[in-house]
């Protein structure tokens, strides 16, 4: 399998460093640059060279159809089940994954890809695959897409843009050469500025940790007409707190936020009841665990609402929380400075959730009272303005 290499891979492959540190945006092809890295210097007998994912999974999911594919024809032997190649010299290529570290301990390799550097634990480098390359004096490439300044992935970086043994680039999606700009446009239309630029431009993002990180409140709380076009979000409260958030789009494709609903120590009945007085018979986009859980009875939390009059509407699985909040910021702020979403004042919980939740090692942080609203208000914007997905309406 022959690949054509560019100027700007070919700087990164012939530059002096033993350690690379290439951010990228996303489709730039990285597991391409990983593998061409990897295979660059001849592999002598005997010798290990690894390209190390987050997961397994994920290594056998991105890299191995690719792997494989670029020594087609070849003499070599394929071992499906440890994700490895060998060669007539008994020199190996494998692919591991971070999450099992015990797996990656104890062994000598002469060089490594770290890929998605930043979805690893931080002790995976300086703990772990760096002592494996002390006995060969081997080399490391760490590549992936950045997720913020607080992060090991952006320290590294830093240490690359001084002079030692790191050295540090960054390529946009387009530099890829493997999307045009006019899908780049496409996308741009499908997230918030932070989002895209994060990537897609390979930028390093702060965000202060907010969950809402493109809320405005000078911007986002007003009072506008509100639409026919009505329906609720609803998240059941796991932890006893229960919000429906009633919401209507108008024609130009704006979204606002009228109404809230919360209820503690409630269930699923009496929250339906509620809803009626304020938005009888309309569509309800509520969490899709709702499905299966119970509140206080032998039927679902979906099948009450149903069964109140509403109609339901969820994806069979719950969106990821990264999902749900690139469509919220997305309608706070898109990448071409659009605005979407706004709240009446008279929400204070609603806006309260989007001034105050945070998120702690990428994930929501919830407490008793805090963040039911935001999850309330994120289920139908997902569905409704963020990536099409597999979805159903629900019906009994």
């Amino acid at each position: 399998m022959e690949w054509k290499i560019d100027d700007i891979r070919k700087e990164v492959l012939s530059h002096s460093s033993r350690y690379k540190v290439v951010v990228a945006g996303r489709r730039f092809g990285k597991t391409y640059m990983a593998i061409l890295w990897l295979l660059s210097k001849e592999l002598q007998s005997n010798e290990r060279r690894w390209i190390i994912f987050p997961t397994y999974r994920q290594a056998k999911m991105v890299a191995w159809s690719l792997l494989k594919n670029t020594f087609a024809g070849k003499q070599v032997r394929i071992n499906e089940t440890e994700l490895s190649i060998t060669l007539p010299n008994n020199a190996r290529i494998e692919l591991k994954g971070a999450d099992k570290e015990d797996s990656i301990r104890g062994v000598s390799v002469s060089k490594v890809v770290l890929d998605e550097y930043a979805y690893m634990k931080p002790n995976v480098w300086g703990e772990i695959v760096q002592p494996m390359l002390a006995e060969t004096s081997g080399e490391a490439l760490f590549i992936g897409t950045p997720t913020g300044i607080q992060n090991h992935f952006y320290d590294l970086y830093v240490k690359g843009q001084a002079e030692g043994d790191y050295k540090s680039w960054q390529f946009t999606t387009l530099d890829g050469g493997f999307i045009s700009k006019e899908e780049i446009e496409s996308a741009k239309k499908n997230l918030d500025k932070r989002t895209f630029r994060q990537e897609y431009q390979a930028s390093f993002e702060s965000a202060a940790n907010k969950c809402a990180y493109n809320f405005n409140r000078d911007i986002h709380c007003k009072v506008i007409d509100k639409s026919p076009r009505m329906f609720w979000g609803v998240d059941f409260g796991v932890a006893s707190y229960m919000t429906a958030i009633l919401m209507c789009e108008n024609t130009r494709g704006e979204v606002y936020v009228f109404d809230e609903i919360g209820l503690q120590n409630s269930n699923t009945f009496e929250l339906a009841k509620l809803m009626h007085t304020k938005g009888r018979g309309l569509p309800v986009y509520p969490d899709p665990a709702g499905k299966a859980r119970h509140s206080s009875s032998t039927k679902s939390d979906h099948r009450i609402l149903q069964e109140a009059g509403f109609t339901v509407i969820s994806k069979k699985s719950n969106p990821t929380q990264k999902d749900r909040l690139n469509s919220l910021n997305r309608m706070l702020e898109d990448a071409n400075g659009k605005h979407r979403l706004f709240i009446n004042p008279k929400c204070k919980n609603t806006i309260r959730d989007l001034e105050l939740t945070t998120l702690e090692n990428g994930h929501i942080m919830k407490t008793e009272t805090l963040s039911h609203y935001l999850d309330g208000l994120m289920y139908p914007l997902e569905y409704r303005y963020g990536f099409k997905g597999q979805a159903s309406v629900i019906q009994w």
